[in-house]
This record gives C-alpha cells, sequence and structure tokens, in this order.
C-alpha cells in the first residue's frame, strides 16, 4: 500500500447506535484506536461516496487520521481480520473498502474467542460492567393486559395499488462481519475417527472448537483430547470443553513460569535499623516470593494466572527483585481496588527500573515521595540526599507484628 495508491469505501448498511455501542465498548478494546479511528472514517468516507463517487488518494486517510501508510496498512488488516472490513484491490494501485456491520450482541458474547480477549484485555470488573451497560429495565407485565391486534385488522393488502404495503425491489440488508477462524480441523477428526463420539454434536459445535484452539494456541490432538474429556453420558458438553481448554491452557502456563516463585536473594536485601512494624512487614516482602504473597493476599488460593503473569513479565523484562515487584503488588491492590491490572503495574515499574530502584525499601520510599508530591497531604518528606537514608518511623508498638496480615496501604496512613 502506497501514499499515492486511491480507494473508494463503501458500507453495506448504515450503523444504528446499539452498532456504535458495540464498536466502541466491544470491538475498540481489542482493534486499538488506529483501526477504529479507521473504522469510523470509512464509515463517514462511504456515505460521502454514496453522493461523490469519486477515487481519492490513500494521502487523505493518513493526513486525517495522522497515521503512516504502514500504520494504516496495519490498521486496514487488523478490521478484516476481525470482520469487520473487506478489502478489494484493482490493478496495483485502487483498493476498495467495503465496511461490514460488527456483531450483534447477542452473537458477540457467544464468541468464546471473542469474549475471552475482551476479558483480557479490560478485566473481569470491566466486563462485568460492560455487559451490565447493555441490559435494558424492562416493566413487569403481570399488571398488564395484552391487547391482541393482528395484521389484518390494521393493514389491508392491494396490489394494484400504486403504494402496496409490501414493496418489490431493491432493499438495503443489513450484513455482519464474519470473523473466520482459520484452524485446520483435519488432523483433529482423524484422531477421533475411532472413538465412538456423537460427531454430528462434536461437528455442530466446529466453531467454538476452532475458537478455543486459537485462543489456546492448542494443537489438534490436544483439542482431540479435550473433546474426550468434555464429554457426559455420551454428550458433548460446550460448557465443559471451555473450562476445559481453559485449565489445560492454565496448566501449562503455569508450568512455564519461573521468575515469579524467586525470592530476594541475601545481597539484594534491605537493612533496618530499626524492629518497628514497616521494617517487618518490608523484611517479609524481601522473605517471600510474589507467588507467596497473591496466595496469601487469596487466602491459600491459588493466584490467578493473568497476576502471575503480570509479575512473571516485571521480573523478566525490567528485571525487579521479587521483594521490589511485592511492593509494587500491594501498592497497586491498595490504589486500584484490589485488582492487578497490568498497564498500572507495567507504568509504576518501568518508572523505577528507570530510577534503578532494587530493594523493598527503596520502592517503599518512592511510593511515598510519589504520595507527597500528588497528594494534599502533609506527608513527612523523604530526604534523598544522603547516602545511607533515616529509618522510616511509624508509630511504636510494643507487640510483635504479624507481617503477612498487613500490608503497605495500612502503614502508609500511620507515617509521621
Amino acid at each position: 500500500m502506497q501514499k499515492s495508491d486511491t480507494y473508494l469505501a463503501e458500507a453495506c448498511y448504515p450503523l444504528d447506535e446499539i452498532q456504535r455501542d458495540v464498536l466502541s465498548y466491544l470491538y475498540l478494546p481489542l482493534i486499538g484506536n488506529e483501526a477504529y479511528s479507521l473504522y469510523q472514517f470509512l464509515s463517514a468516507e462511504a456515505r460521502r461516496m454514496q453522493r461523490v463517487h469519486r477515487e481519492v488518494l490513500m494521502t487523505r486517510i493518513t493526513n486525517s487520521l495522522n497515521l503512516s501508510i504502514d500504520h494504516l496498512e496495519d490498521a486496514s488488516k487488523m478490521l478484516a481480520g476481525i470482520g469487520l472490513l473487506k478489502i478489494y484491490k484493482k490493478s496495483a494501485t485502487h483498493y476498495l473498502f467495503v465496511l461490514k456491520a460488527p456483531l450483534s450482541l447477542k452473537k458477540f458474547f457467544h464468541n468464546a474467542l471473542l469474549v475471552s480477549l475482551l476479558k483480557h484485555t479490560i478485566g473481569k470488573e470491566e466486563l462485568a460492567l460492560t455487559e451490565s451497560y447493555f441490559r435494558i429495565t424492562v416493566e413487569d407485565k403481570k399488571a398488564y393486559e395484552e391487547e391482541n391486534v393482528s395484521f389484518n385488522d390494521i393493514f389491508s393488502v392491494d396490489l394494484k395499488a400504486v403504494r402496496p404495503l409490501k414493496t418489490k425491489g431493491h432493499m438495503a440488508s443489513l450484513q455482519e462481519g464474519i470473523v473466520n477462524f482459520d484452524y485446520d480441523l483435519t488432523l483433529f477428526y482423524e484422531t477421533l475417527k475411532e472413538d465412538s463420539l456423537p460427531m454430528h454434536q462434536i461437528r455442530n459445535q466446529e466453531g467454538l472448537i476452532k475458537q478455543m484452539g486459537i485462543l489456546y494456541n492448542l494443537d489438534a490432538i490436544t483439542l482431540a483430547s479435550l473433546v474426550r474429556d468434555s464429554m457426559q453420558n455420551g454428550s458433548f458438553q460446550p460448557a465443559l470443553f471451555k473450562e476445559t481448554c481453559h485449565k489445560a491452557y492454565y496448566k501449562d502456563h503455569k508450568a512455564s513460569l519461573n521468575e515469579v516463585y524467586h525470592r530476594t536473594p541475601e545481597k539484594e536485601k534491605s537493612i533496618f535499623e530499626t524492629n518497628d512494624p514497616l521494617s517487618q512487614h518490608l523484611a517479609y516482602l524481601e522473605s517471600v516470593s510474589p507467588y507467596e504473597l497473591l496466595k496469601s493476599k487469596q487466602g491459600g488460593a491459588e493466584p490467578v494466572l493473568h497476576d502471575l503473569e503480570i509479575c512473571e513479565n516485571l521480573m523478566m523484562n525490567l528485571h525487579l527483585s521479587p521483594g521490589v515487584v511485592n511492593v509494587l503488588i500491594e501498592y497497586v491492590l491498595t490504589k486500584n481496588n484490589n485488582h492487578l491490572a497490568a498497564n498500572y503495574c507495567e507504568t509504576i515499574a518501568a518508572a523505577w527500573a528507570r530510577k534503578k530502584i532494587k530493594t523493598a525499601r527503596a520502592a517503599y520510599e518512592e511510593t511515598i515521595a510519589f504520595n507527597e508530591k500528588h497528594s494534599p497531604k502533609n506527608r513527612r518528606p523523604v530526604d534523598r540526599s544522603k547516602t545511607s537514608p533515616a529509618p522510616l518511623r511509624v508509630e511504636p508498638t510494643n507487640n510483635q507484628v504479624n507481617t503477612g496480615d498487613i500490608d503497605l496501604g495500612s502503614l502508609m496512613d500511620n507515617i509521621k
């Protein structure tokens, strides 16, 4: 694709209000701002070209959206991949962009692949909030009596009239974009051919099977094995199949994690001059791994893979120590309603990595300095001019503190 190329834009059907909301709330998090903006721009172009059918240069798009030609090509392919755009090419320099309507609410939320990706992108809480946005409140009809009105009561059909009720001719029709899943199931069916399974049920769920294979990167033989595990009373259970695929993915990927199980080495631990609750808790954060900390936060339940992968990424890519990651975990959970958001964690972790934060104590002091800068409360300033910072002090106590039962949020509130 070149800036000197030309294009035309068409839309199969104008979008209604619900479809625009579907694009904004369900597709935008998946495709990103550039692809979303391109769809909106091409939609406006399609309306314009219904009146002025004339080829225009690609620079019209790149200049309007402030995109490079490479980003424009990537965005158009992303829209095509998710079923919102058909791209046709005539000769080597002319394109036809045909916009497709987004999936209906029902079809989108019944698409296991798209819903799983959306949940992974925006989080479980935001997904639940988004789903609630599309729900409508209806009146309880028990106190009402329905008026039965038939078609014949209101309308009559006169085919001899100039404008009969039923009109023949070209009518615009809604054409939803279809997400094509390119997954070869030949080996999958070959693996199952000797099994006494209800193949008609399995073929009816072929779309779901392909979605799970793509979503969890499962090979055909593994998919066949998971289908066998999803049989109950001789019948294939789609809900059980989705759960079985998720568990298989979780098990495999959890086993591939490494750094998240490590504790802070002795040479990287902080040196404390007092034994106050804060020092005890920071020492505790340097004595456990991020995995152990997350497990304790959940009352002994296994941490979810999403949280473990965030910690693994911070330790592998930004080279943060386990103690520093543990401080980050507690800080983010305190500030973000007990939700470990990947973008939030990565933003803070990248700043700490640039500042070469190596110990839990240094990470804690950085959170205090940040809060002092962005909060009207008068907190004690942190003196960074000394090579050996003075110990942080909290209210003295005569009782030994169970360091696993407190967190930075409560300690930060007690700083003098």
